[in-house]
């Protein structure tokens, strides 16, 4: 029996050397072959990644918000209950070894499990041709087009504002039939945008969401858990947007301004005009963002003529991703100070974006504009 044991653990140790060294392997080919990237993308990705997600989507809950829970209690509780138990029994060396030994195991498991999923469903697709590229082609942007830009979703917002029950706070109030016509409308764009293709689950609220807001974070793809999630705390007309982008990267749209840009175009192909409106109001701030900063003085008058048709309560209300007095009402849920929690937010944002070779780091964001300048030169409708 020793001797089975012996051999099971050393079967348990390859299979955990294998893990590692496949996904350490799969992150150096997909950063030296974009081809590589590209295949298993369109091609790999859908298969394994389906019956997962499928999976994951049978309970409501976030199964990622759980086990990143889990995680944490076991470095803040485990590492010094491990401490205090190798202390008080450390005559006993055969048992602090054995549990020492199994703790160490269970770690390098969760590691393996973790950059294996990670390297799958995100990592790779960071080193694969960007989506535009494939599928309309970048045009020159200037002054005009941007100016052209927004003055097309100006309009869309101007004739969808009013359509909407507002509560006595002036804010939009959505049912949550809007989360079927975000599946619906990541759906009808896949006959122009293959890779959109395929099942879509239901997104999940994150219980922390005011932490998450704390990060300055609306929106959550988890690839260790499969899953699509979102911030239940902001006003409703924000959410539609930031579902349909969450739903992206788990096709595999990994870059965030590719997946804010596929957002929008699903929402503005949308039949719900809740879902359309929210797509409007993502554009325009992005949008209104770069052309204040980057319209030279003989465009300004252009830019206001541009926006003038926008109503005084899309400024302000709808363009905001939390009502004015929600922090106010949260403040007693502050543990850790805010601005501590954003800026570590940031820094590791930003670390993970270089990891994964996207120079532009966290102002990656900022390139919606372009994509969505190229998709109104291609024709593309707004």
């Amino acid at each position: 029996n020793g001797l089975m044991n012996k051999l099971k653990l050393k079967k348990s140790d390859i299979v955990l050397i294998v893990i590692f060294v496949v996904a350490i392997a799969a992150n150096v080919v997909a950063r030296l072959s974009v081809s590589f990237s590209d295949f298993y993308v369109q091609k790999i990705y859908p298969i394994i990644s389906t019956p997962f997600i499928f999976l994951s989507g049978l309970v409501s809950f976030s199964i990622g918000e759980l086990m990143i829970a889990a995680g944490v209690a076991a470095v803040l509780i485990g590492l010094p209950v491990l401490i205090v138990f190798s202390i008080v029994k450390r005559k006993n060396k055969p048992l602090v070894k054995k549990v020492s030994k199994t703790c160490l195991r269970v770690v390098l498991w969760a590691l393996a499990y973790v950059f294996a999923t990670e390297t799958f469903n995100c990592f790779i697709m960071y080193q694969c041709s960007t989506f535009s590229s494939r599928y309309f082609p970048e045009t020159e942007h200037t002054e005009e087009l941007l100016i052209e830009t927004i003055g097309d979703v100006s309009v869309r917002l101007a004739e969808l504002y009013d359509e909407f029950e507002r509560g006595e706070d002036g804010y939009i109030v959505l049912d949550e039939s809007y989360i079927e016509e975000c599946k619906t409308a990541m759906k009808n764009i896949s006959n122009e945008y293959s890779q959109l293709s395929g099942y879509y689950p239901n997104p999940k609220k994150i219980y922390s969401s005011f932490f998450m807001s704390q990060q300055g974070i609306i929106g959550l793809y988890i690839p260790f858990a499969f899953e699509a999630t979102y911030n239940r705390d902001t006003q409703d007309i924000s959410k539609p947007s930031t579902i349909c982008h969450e739903l992206s990267h788990l096709k595999g749209v990994i870059q965030e301004d590719e997946a804010s840009f596929v957002a929008m175009v699903a929402c503005f192909n949308s039949d719900s005009p809740a879902v359309r409106y929210s797509g409007y109001l993502d554009a325009f701030y992005y949008l209104y963002s770069d052309a204040s900063e980057l319209i030279g003085t003989e465009y300004e008058q252009a830019l206001a003529e541009a926006i003038a048709c926008v109503p005084s309560q899309v400024w302000d209300y709808d363009l905001y991703s939390y009502k004015a007095d929600y922090w106010e009402e949260n403040k007693d849920k502050e543990i850790i100070p805010t601005e501590t929690v954003e800026a570590v937010s940031d820094a590791l944002t930003e670390a993970n974006l270089q990891f994964n070779d996207v120079e532009e780091g966290i102002m990656i964001y900022y390139r919606v504009t372009e994509l969505l300048m190229d998709y109104c030169a291609s024709g593309g409708y707004i």
